[in-house]
């Protein structure tokens, strides 16, 4: 199957979180089975989904998207940032995601865009990582952000208090969730620059988590 669109398909284009479990990871007994993902383009047919772990092409998978429910369907594609997914659906459930995906479109041109103090917002680039130790990256997406902390989910959970950075902000473990866990941040951020210090956009912001960590550099 193609991933083109075909023509007058229902689509919504925008941010949509949810989470996955990759066929291949259901019965691992260590890590995590759930991930979160966000989905940037919908389909009654397939999604563009920005995901932590890629699975491989063909590959079985279950996504949820509250708004949408629980989806099946496999791996068309690989990219650099997730994968493209087609769904598996009969014709009943396929009129009954078209009614949502048009319900999602709906919502969103009624939407009314405002950023207050420590509202929790996503990131535009949602892929980063964490720093846990002297030179120790693990691969991370960022869930959402706000001033005073994050939401990320990862192949790993620390353990509640653990001193971590986010790209490179730091900060502390305070509470585990179904796909992920929260942060904390060591200090208030401001919310303009916060994207660039979580994802890493510059080659400095690599070692300075690990230096505002008290990690040595080497």
């Amino acid at each position: 199957m193609g991933t083109g669109q075909a023509r007058g398909e229902t689509r919504f284009i925008g941010d949509l979180m949810g989470s996955y479990v990759l066929a291949s990871r259901a019965l691992q007994p260590e890590g995590l089975t759930r991930l979160a993902c966000r989905a940037r383009s919908i389909s009654v047919r397939e999604a563009t989904i920005t995901a932590p772990v890629v699975g491989s092409v063909g590959e079985a998978l279950t996504v949820a998207f509250q708004p949408l429910g629980i989806l099946r369907g496999e791996i068309l594609r690989r990219l650099d940032s997730g994968f493209i997914m087609s769904f598996d659906v009969d014709p009943t459930e396929r009129e009954t995601l078209e009614a949502r995906i048009q319900w999602l479109k709906r919502k969103a041109l009624r939407a009314v865009h405002e950023r207050r103090e420590h509202k929790r917002v996503i990131p535009r680039e949602t892929r980063s990582r964490l720093v846990i130790g002297a030179g120790q990256f693990v691969e991370c997406f960022i869930m959402d952000m706000s001033r005073s902390g994050a939401a990320v989910s990862a192949d790993f959970k620390p353990p509640v208090g653990t001193l971590i950075g986010v790209g490179s902000v730091p900060g502390r473990v305070v509470r585990h969730f179904d796909c992920g866990f929260g942060v904390q941040f060591v200090e208030l951020q401001e919310l303009e620059h916060l994207e660039g210090l979580l994802t890493l956009k510059t080659g400095e912001h690599k070692q300075l988590a690990a230096e505002k960590l008290g990690f040595s550099n080497s």
